[in-house]
């Protein structure tokens, strides 16, 4: 069913996002324990059913019964961050609330969570896994490895994901207004994951639930959806500025040590220049070319404005990677001097010293578009 702008049904309505796959048997069950969790609250249910086991003839049925009881079939991909975007964007309530079908995701927390964001004044209220009083029973061993596996490695990577203690929960209410006007592009079945890096919010808030064991049915999940999971992490990061920054700078960084080689060996045998003359040109060429690649490429999103500023953060640039290798060395001297083998001080010195140069590049080298953003 293709999606067609409707008139909101007023600020104090819930629409309640439900994937659906071959959910035939939790179906009567999912409606009884959310109808008795909403009773009282203006709500309706969109369910976004992609089932070949009699599961959309048994939502339309109930729909027929129904007023507040809307079943789409998916127009996109079949994946079911797709359905929930299809969801969310046919739904009508100012507040939204996304769960899984299967019970795993307890409806009579609902209310909580409605009551956390009113409360908190919060713009989403994640059900986490993860906080004291949260639990895991319905994953299995190998489960619980990749969940804690994946839940990291979105937090490491992604900004918006420390936000939350689980980001690749299912279970969550959020205003409208975080998703209002975001183009949502999820990959596999992480939603959240989505909008916590693409929305519009300034406050999480979390709840945590035990996560039971399925009530019928077969679970979802396949090693396909680890690799669109990968997939969408990647893209993620690769389309938020500030992701990506650290990954930028040390490719800048690497083809930083290519200029260096080629310019020492350049002076040394083509100029015949003396070779501590050789390593400071080529030093100050290969700082000058990380320059010239950062501006362009780790901090595109910054740019100068102007030949003045341009050429002020090169100064600023110079100075800081010069101080950055002067603390580079200190941290090898006073590493290998506490009794540290040389090699392993060596790369003591240059993760710490890297780290600390690109964070003094990003808060000061390019801070003149942080003060005006």
């Amino acid at each position: 069913m293709a999606w067609a702008p409707r008139a909101p049904i007023g600020m104090g309505t819930l629409s309640v996002v439900i994937p659906t796959r071959n959910e035939r048997d939790n179906v009567p069950r999912l409606l009884d324990a959310v109808r008795a969790a909403l009773a009282g609250v203006d709500y309706e249910l969109v369910f976004v059913d992609n089932s070949t086991d009699g599961t959309h003839d048994l939502l339309t049925a109930a729909a027929q019964g129904d007023g507040r009881l809307t079943v789409l079939r998916p127009t996109r991909r079949r994946d079911l961050a797709s359905a929930v975007v299809e969801g969310l964007q046919h739904s009508r309530g100012e507040v939204l609330a996304v769960i899984d079908a299967d019970l795993q995701h307890p409806p009579a927390l609902l209310p909580t969570l409605l009551a956390r964001l009113q409360s908190a004044d919060a713009d989403i209220v994640v059900g986490s896994r993860y906080l004291p009083g949260a639990g895991r029973p319905g994953l299995s061993a190998a489960r619980r490895l990749i969940s804690q596996v994946t839940r990291r490695l979105a937090r490491l990577l992604l900004r918006g994901a420390r936000s939350s203690t689980d980001p690749l929960s299912g279970f969550f209410v959020l205003r409208r207004a975080v998703i209002e006007g975001v183009t949502l592009r999820p990959v596999g079945f992480k939603i959240l994951l989505e909008i916590l890096v693409r929305g519009r919010y300034a406050r999480v808030e979390e709840v945590p639930f035990v996560f039971a064991e399925r009530a019928g049915g077969r679970t979802k999940a396949t090693i396909g959806q680890g690799t669109a999971f990968l997939r969408h992490v990647v893209t993620l990061t690769a389309s938020s500025p500030a992701d990506a920054r650290l990954w930028k700078f040390l490719m800048v960084g690497a083809s930083g040590v290519l200029v260096n080689v080629v310019a020492f060996w350049a002076f040394m045998h083509l100029l015949r220049v003396h070779y501590l003359a050789a390593g400071v040109a080529a030093g100050l060429l290969a700082t000058g070319s990380n320059y010239i690649l950062n501006s362009a490429f780790t901090w595109a999103d910054r740019p100068p404005g102007s030949v003045s500023a341009f050429l002020s953060r090169m100064g600023r640039y110079y100075v800081a990677t010069w101080a950055g290798f002067l603390l580079y060395l200190a941290l090898l001297w006073g590493f290998t001097h506490v009794g540290v083998v040389p090699m392993i001080s060596n790369l003591l010195a240059v993760g710490i010293g890297g780290l600390v140069n690109y964070l003094v590049h990003n808060v000061w080298t390019w801070r003149q578009l942080d003060a005006r953003s």
